[in-house]
């Protein structure tokens, strides 16, 4: 068995080790049926299958072949989104829509990425869909106005707005403005380019 091991915060590691004097059972016996407790807990899309299905207006069926669909044209999305990324090797940037992208930082251990992105001509060309399976992404405008569509909401951000984007959320944006200009952090990396 593979040994793995979960990091505390000092606060809970010190509590754990004061109640396992009082409840005379190990922190890993502590921790395994905290964790088995948490791990009941249905999620949210579980809930929303099951009252569909209880409904009548779904079947398991049905749900698992919208899941395959949606899976498969976020795959495809995700793509033509790699396909529409053009690269300047001369300059270390690439292009896609109206934004051109350098990468500006990565850690050692690709854990942390951070690109410089600005806005590379007036058109207001937005990026295809994109799909990020691995990565949280964190946008800060540093200067002029991005438009970022996530699911049905859209949004315009301008100098000092900050937006967060999780693993696997689909989104666009585009440079509203000439002097629209973004940091990104992503964490994992990005894939080194080929």
């Amino acid at each position: 068995m593979k040994i793995q091991h979960l990091v505390l915060d000092d606060d809970v590691h010190r509590a754990l080790k004061a109640h396992k004097k009082k409840a005379g059972i190990t922190v890993k016996e502590f921790g395994n049926s905290a964790l088995r407790a948490a791990l009941g807990i249905p999620t949210k899309e579980e809930l929303i299958v099951e009252k569909l299905v209880g409904s009548g207006k779904i079947t398991y069926d049905d749900y698992t072949r919208a899941t395959a669909a949606a899976d498969q044209e976020l795959k495809e999305a995700q793509k033509r989104a790699v396909e529409a990324v053009t690269r300047d090797a001369e300059r270390e940037t690439w292009t896609v829509g109206s934004w051109e992208g350098r990468e500006i930082y990565r850690s050692p251990d690709h854990q942390v990425q951070v690109v410089d992105h600005w806005a590379r001509d007036e058109k207001k060309t937005p990026t295809p869909l994109i799909v990020h399976d691995e990565s949280d992404v964190w946008a800060i405008v540093l200067a002029g106005e991005i438009h970022l569509q996530v699911g049905d909401k859209a949004q315009t951000l301008g100098p000092r707005e900050m937006v967060h984007i999780r693993p696997g959320t689909p989104h666009v944006t585009a440079p509203l403005t000439r002097t629209a200009r973004a940091l990104l952090v992503f964490m994992p990396a990005l894939p080194l380019a080929r």
